[in-house]
């Protein structure tokens, strides 16, 4: 591999940006998160990148400022439309603009499905080890966590489907939440294992929201396939929540859509957005969003190289320097999972001892559910100059 910085536009993913002091969640959250943590922590946790947006998204939101007026905004139809041809163009999914129904985060969209088309008691299926406000989001709707764990398969995950099978069957569930591509595990779901999900809701009545928020960051042969795809004339019990804010790197300026085919469906989530106040546009959130799926292709095939580069320089540091740190490449996202319980410790001393002695800031696997349980979850969306710092602290942590 070259490790050579990778422009676009002048732009090199190279450079070390300075985000401290920047109010960012990453570089200036970690003490309200972790508790007290040494003052040159290195942060390669949540999960955002240290990477410059792409320049036309730059130009997009600098021209939206020079306006000076920031009054109340619209989702105009040519954001819509922009949205569908991202999807038709990189998914290959032929979506009608009218589908699509922004929202200020797929969080707040899962949220207002919950409310929309269950009640409070409802089971609502999650698969962990998975994303940490999918516990929450359901919890603090006041439905029951159901839990249908992934089966770690020889380091490879896959979906317990006759267990699925027996949860959706159960009437009290209403909800699956699918996470494509997994968070954190990594699997990009195959044509098959996503047409089998759709059949069971489809034939047990369940609502499928489909969290695809890192649809666009999957690394060749494999290809991300949007559930609602699998079977479009069969998609009127599926809400899918996409966003440009991973795959461009502006999660802060809070926008995201969800493609809705059914009108039933759309307008029952609709009003659920009304009824939390969930309704107004974040100016330069709309104007960024409709910039990056329009210009943005190039930069990404950019970034996906290089997080490549970063994935594999991080295998082979572990294969060489720390075997005992079991994982292997993401299908998607940006994000290794790594396998620490041979460390002998308990996970809660793992994380401890990241952070005081590598002074390295990971996610732990326990926030994942119980099947994280002595795992790590590492964010390799930076300039490998700080990712290859991060590595050599947590080489020094034991």
């Amino acid at each position: 591999m070259s490790g050579g910085a990778i422009g676009l536009n002048g732009l090199a993913f190279d450079g070390v940006i300075e985000r401290r002091g920047t109010d960012s969640l990453k570089w200036d959250g970690m003490e309200g998160r972790f508790g007290p943590v040494p003052g040159d922590a290195l942060p390669l946790w949540v999960a955002d990148m240290d990477f410059l947006s792409p320049p036309e998204v730059i130009e997009a939101i600098r021209r939206r400022a020079l306006h000076g007026v920031f009054g109340y905004v619209q989702a105009s139809s040519g954001s819509y439309q922009a949205v569908s041809d991202w999807l038709r163009i990189n998914h290959g999914w032929d979506t009608d603009p009218s589908w699509v129904v922004s929202c200020s985060g797929v969080m707040p969209a899962i949220g207002a499905a919950i409310r929309a088309f269950s009640d409070p008691g409802d089971g609502v299926i999650i698969q962990p080890p998975v994303y940490p406000p999918f516990f929450r989001i359901v919890k603090d709707n006041g439905r029951q966590v159901v839990e249908n764990p992934l089966i770690n398969d020889g380091g490879r995950y896959r979906m317990d489907m006759e267990g699925l099978r027996v949860l959706l069957e159960e009437g009290e569930n209403r909800i699956l939440l699918l996470c494509s591509p997994h968070n954190p595990v990594g699997r990009v779901w195959t044509r098959e294992e996503l047409d089998g999900v759709c059949r069971l809701c489809r034939e047990t009545g369940t609502l499928l929201v489909s969290d695809e928020i890192h649809a666009d960051l999957v690394f060749k042969p494999f290809a991300h396939i949007p559930a609602a795809s699998i079977s479009p004339e069969k998609a009127d019990r599926i809400i899918t929540c996409v966003s440009p804010s991973k795959t461009f790197n502006i999660p802060g300026l809070q926008t995201a859509y969800t493609v809705i085919a059914d009108p039933g469906l759309r307008e029952g989530f609709q009003t659920s957005l009304r009824a939390a106040g969930i309704g107004a546009y974040n100016v330069f959130g709309l104007a960024a969003a409709e910039a990056a799926y329009r210009h943005g292709a190039p930069w990404l095939r950019s970034v996906l190289h290089y997080l490549k580069e970063n994935i594999d320089r991080s295998l082979a540091f572990f294969q060489e320097e720390m075997p005992w740190v079991k994982t292997r490449a993401p299908e998607g996202t940006y994000l290794l999972w790594l396998d620490m319980s041979a460390s002998g410790l308990a996970p809660e001393a793992v994380t401890e001892r990241l952070i005081q002695k590598g002074k390295v800031v990971l996610d732990p696997g326990y926030w994942f559910g119980n099947q994280g349980s002595g795992w790590q979850r590492l964010n390799v969306g930076c300039p490998w100059r700080l990712l290859e710092e991060g590595l050599r602290r947590m080489k020094v942590s034991f």
